[in-house]
């Protein structure tokens, strides 16, 4: 009896450890779900775009689009989520442009036409580089900073490394180890990741105004894990937060409430 006992306790540790190597051998499928490298990309918006691929001197390229707003008023560094490409996410940007400010988007390494090894460091570098490139060459008056899903991460650390006027988290998470356990709370998710996306300690660094919108029933990123990124800052009065009743992860845009106070928050 206790033979089978220990028999099937070292199986079960085998299952276990199986899937703690499964999981860190391939949680970029997870976390990155972008277009097919290269694939044909036209831009198709109303407004006028500017195209530009950014060498970094580091290795790597970055495909980037500028949309432009009439009479602009600044510049929103649009830092977009995780699935897709330019190709999907340039109708988002221009939505961004409505409010009056000249939009810059970049697709991350791996993305539509962005090329380049991809780590988490290299990553937050890109944006850094890519960010004080259009500031140098487009010099805005106000400078906001948008992060969106995945996008809020690099969003956050930006801001509280760069000079900016605004940051605009739209769906945010504590930080990626909380989403992690959020989907996979038997494995040791805090010592598999190989991007954790610190927005928790970013954000206690982050001097200018900031605003968060989250919707109660988001099943991608918990609306408990941007509470808690919220909470983590109590003493800040430069951040403040929006909660849109019945929102999920892609769809805030169609409430009225949330478009009446980004519209608000960018004045």
């Amino acid at each position: 009896m206790l033979q089978l006992v220990l028999h099937t306790l070292w199986v079960a540790a085998l299952i276990y450890a199986g899937a703690c190597v499964l999981y860190f051998l391939i949680q970029e499928k997870f976390i990155f779900v972008p277009t097919l490298p290269g694939e044909p990309f036209e831009i198709k918006l109303a407004s006028p775009t500017q195209e530009f691929m950014i060498d970094t001197p580091y290795g790597g390229c970055i495909h980037t689009l500028l949309i432009q707003s009439p009479q602009s008023k600044g510049l929103i560094f649009y830092l977009h989520g995780n699935t897709g490409s330019l190709k999907r996410w340039q109708f988002m940007a221009e939505e961004a442009a409505s409010h009056g400010y000249d939009v810059f988007v970049m697709d991350y390494r791996g993305y539509g036409k962005s090329t380049g090894k991809r780590t988490e460091a290299i990553l937050h570098r890109d944006v850094e580089f890519c960010y004080d490139w259009i500031i140098e060459q487009h010099k805005p008056e106000r400078k906001v900073i948008y992060g969106r899903s995945l996008g809020t991460g690099f969003a956050t650390r930006l801001a509280s490394r760069r000079e900016a006027d605004m940051l605009v988290l739209e769906t945010p998470y504590f930080n990626f180890i909380d989403v992690a356990q959020y989907y996979l709370p038997f494995l040791p998710v805090r010592w598999l990741l190989r991007y954790k996306f610190r927005s928790d300690l970013y954000l206690k660094n982050v001097s200018c105004r900031t605003h968060i919108f989250h919707g109660t029933k988001d099943l991608v990123v918990p609306y408990k894990s941007a509470l808690k990124l919220f909470r983590s800052v109590p003493e800040s009065k430069s951040l403040t937060m929006t909660v849109i009743p019945g929102g999920k992860h892609s769809n805030l845009n169609r409430f009225p409430l949330f478009r009446e106070r980004l519209k608000n928050f960018l004045k």
